[in-house]
């Protein structure tokens, strides 16, 4: 099939190749945007379709739900910045259709998340930081009105990061402590801009406060400690840190998902609400059904299962290798078995 008659919710029935024998797609893939995107790219002229094998649209269009979420998200920052109020209706309709594709799938949005470079941080670590508190609000018991609220507070949590300096923001190296008293304010910040923005409320206002506050007390800016800090601040303090500790940063590398999540659990009971960090734990797949990663011995490989008792050790279809010939039979690797394999970096989607 041409690529100009390629639609998303179709399925892949042979893989495809560049013309230098790297493996691109593979087959029983099913085709959504940002593969299409990817076949231009690198100028596939045609592909094989499985007939009668297609999936609804509706089943793919978590890309397009999170795509424009990042750039509503971009817009409001940009705004805020500019001295502009929040386009409220925006940010709500995006999180609407959030927590509508979670309450659907929570798996929805897994193979998104976490995906960015360093300038696109602000933005993408907001929606994310928005997915992982409503799939943990969603496992918690939360009723929808609940799961928009935390929802919406997530995606403005970091809003008053507009207020603060880009050269202390964008700072490549440890911050000065006059310096993090600045960047502190923004919890302050951000509630004074949430408070006054129409259609927003306290609850959500509190959670940008609030989101950096701790279980022990040790948090900022009003030390607050276990129940005195609400329960939708706790659930965006644990999805802001996970996500941060797996981004790339200007001053540092990303931590890979099985590692900010050792830290959280190490933590929980101190820094985090012990059944929060049980709940956000059990339910954010660390490395999720078709993601890409990357193994020790060069493998790159898509991984097929996750095991629930032990997520950092998938099972994996090996697919391609960064040096070397290329993989023309995929095969399995099950990390349980393979105690010298181990997963070093995690990429985008094939």
């Amino acid at each position: 099939m041409l690529l100009t008659h390629l639609k998303p919710g179709m399925k892949l029935a042979k893989d495809v190749y560049l013309d230098d024998g790297r493996l691109l797609l593979l087959s029983g893939f099913i085709i959504k945007p940002m593969y299409i995107k990817k076949l231009k790219l690198f100028n596939v002229p045609f592909v094989y379709i499985r007939e009668g094998e297609d999936i609804p649209e509706s089943e793919v269009c978590e890309e397009e739900v999170y795509r424009e979420a990042s750039r509503n998200i971009e817009r409001v920052l940009k705004c805020v910045r500019d001295g502009k109020d929040i386009d409220t209706p925006a940010i709500k309709d995006t999180v609407n259709a959030i927590v509508k594709k979670v309450l659907e799938n929570e798996s929805a949005f897994m193979q998104l998340t976490g995906i960015r470079d360093i300038d696109s941080y602000t933005f993408l670590h907001s929606l994310d930081v928005c997915i992982y508190s409503v799939i943990t609000g969603k496992a918690l018991g939360m009723h929808r009105k609940d799961l928009t609220q935390l929802g919406l507070g997530a995606i403005l949590h970091d809003i008053g990061k507009c207020k603060v300096p880009l050269e202390i923001l964008m700072k490549p190296s440890k911050l000065t402590e006059e310096e993090f008293d600045i960047m502190k304010q923004h919890t302050v910040y951000g509630h004074d801009i949430i408070k006054n923005s129409p259609g927003l409320n306290e609850t959500i206002a509190s959670i940008a406060c609030r989101h950096h506050e701790k279980w022990d007390g040790s948090g900022y800016p009003m030390g607050l400690k276990e129940y005195q800090i609400d329960i939708f601040s706790r659930i965006v303090t644990t999805a802001d840190i996970y996500d941060a500790l797996t981004s790339d940063r200007v001053y540092r590398r990303k931590n890979l998902p099985h590692e900010a999540s050792s830290y959280i659990l190490c933590n929980s009971s101190i820094l985090f609400d012990p059944d929060i960090s049980d709940a956000f734990i059990k339910n954010i797949s660390i490395y999720p059904q078709g993601s890409v990663v990357v193994l020790n011995t060069g493998e790159v490989g898509k991984v097929l299962k996750e095991y629930r008792h032990m997520p950092e050790r998938p099972k994996i279809s090996v697919i391609a290798c960064r040096e070397g010939p290329p993989v023309l039979n995929p095969y399995i690797i099950d990390l349980l078995k393979a105690p010298d394999t181990f997963i070093v970096d995690i990429l985008s989607s094939y």
